[in-house]
């Protein structure tokens, strides 16, 4: 009995020292905001820059800074790496009778990239990559960007072309919360050990008898 109550105690042990998958801090609040330095090139091209939802802007010398709000994401603590959602805002590029809308940002800086959703002339067209996110939170317009900015805006190719940069400020939750299989792992594990002991312990309440 006593060597089984010390394997579910080696059990326990083994259980709280066993590797757990990294934990994530969830983001709670904060912001994006995007100076868009490219604003004089969009401008000379003739489009037109607003912003939609929960998303400001305002002028920054020529340039307009957009500022979008984050409803959610991550940090991974062991990387540090960010996922943070920005759902409900965006920008609206505009060029006569014709509008491409980008928005519901999800900055990954993980595989430094911006994912999002895009908008032609009302017509949907998914969750795409919008920007490659470089040194010093440049933002870059991928090729697909750069294909919708064509068909909608007849804008000439700009893959590649800087449109601004980042500065993402976030608010961090607690983290480090293990995962719902890791509880019943414990619990189970606590479980055994305490079987174990029960039994040792009728079995010594026996022998005494």
């Amino acid at each position: 009995m006593i060597k089984g109550a010390l394997g579910a105690v080696a059990l326990v042990a083994g259980l709280s020292l066993t590797p757990v998958a990294a934990s994530a801090a969830p983001i709670l609040g904060g912001a994006t905001a995007v100076d868009l330095t490219a604003t004089s090139t969009f401008q000379s091209l003739g489009y037109t820059l607003s912003t939609y939802g929960t998303a400001s802007s305002f002028l920054l010398g020529n340039d307009i800074v957009a500022t979008f709000l984050a409803t959610g994401g991550t940090r991974n603590d062991s990387t540090g790496a960010l996922l943070v959602e920005h759902n409900g805002s965006g920008l609206n590029f505009m060029s006569g009778a014709n509008m491409l809308s980008i928005g519901d940002f999800v900055v990954d800086t993980a595989n430094n990239v911006v994912r999002g959703s895009a908008t032609a002339n009302g017509t949907g067209l998914g969750t795409v990559s919008l920007f490659n996110l470089g040194a010093n939170s440049t933002l870059t317009l991928t090729n697909e960007a750069a294909a919708a900015f064509t068909s909608t805006l007849g804008a000439p190719n700009l893959a590649g072309a800087t449109i601004g940069t980042a500065q993402v400020n976030v608010v961090f939750g607690p983290s480090g919360v293990p995962e719902p299989a890791s509880w019943g792992l414990m619990i189970a594990g606590f479980g055994f050990a305490g079987a174990a002991l029960r039994r040792r312990s009728q079995a010594t309440r026996l022998a005494a008898a």
